[in-house]
């Protein structure tokens, strides 16, 4: 469907934030919609073909969020959930969700005193010394095996803005050498 039908259609619906969020796709640019039954929503899929085959489900959690991130927005509720096609599948995932978070490196950092993180700095680590001789020691061993495998070692700023990482030449570099 054309952007600007779906917008349309969306409006029709009262479903003014999914038009809102399609408005703001560049022309031209796929939008894909997805329907069962009378039911149509904005969607990326896959799909499957039919919500029968999903004979398992878990809730998994529900959390508020304000639209767009900012708290003078309305304030709406996620809904988090996993579907299988059978209990068998659904208890095999779940047992991964498991061991993956046992295995989670945010909270070993911390239990073993190795680094944290700050709400004033996103995504930054901050190294505790014995985190820091551990991280140093898998650098070295990187730096030894590199040419061998033959990869060169480049740098580049933790941070800047998003459109700076779009641009040449450094976008050229990303796409060809970090994307692929």
């Amino acid at each position: 469907m054309p952007r600007d039908e779906a917008v349309q259609f969306f409006k029709k619906l009262g479903e003014y934030y999914k038009a809102e969020i399609i408005a703001a796709i560049p022309a031209g640019d796929a939008i894909s919609l997805y329907g069962q039954g009378d039911w149509v929503d904005l969607c990326r899929g896959p799909h499957v073909p039919s919500t029968g085959k999903l004979r398992a489900f878990k809730l998994m959690k529900v959390a508020g969020a304000y639209w767009r991130g900012d708290s003078k927005n309305e304030m709406l509720q996620r809904i988090y959930g996993t579907a299988w096609p059978d209990e068998k599948q659904l208890k095999a995932y779940l047992t991964r969700l498991e061991e993956a978070e046992k295995r989670d490196h945010r909270k070993i950092g911390k239990e073993q005193d190795l680094f944290h993180f700050q709400e004033e700095a996103p995504g930054a680590v901050f190294w505790h010394p014995k985190g820091w001789t551990v991280f140093q020691t898998l650098i070295d061993y990187m730096r030894k095996r590199q040419p061998a495998a033959g990869f060169q070692e480049v740098n580049a700023p933790e941070v800047m803005t998003c459109a700076c990482g779009n641009s040449r030449p450094f976008g050229e570099v990303r796409r060809k050498h970090v994307l692929h």
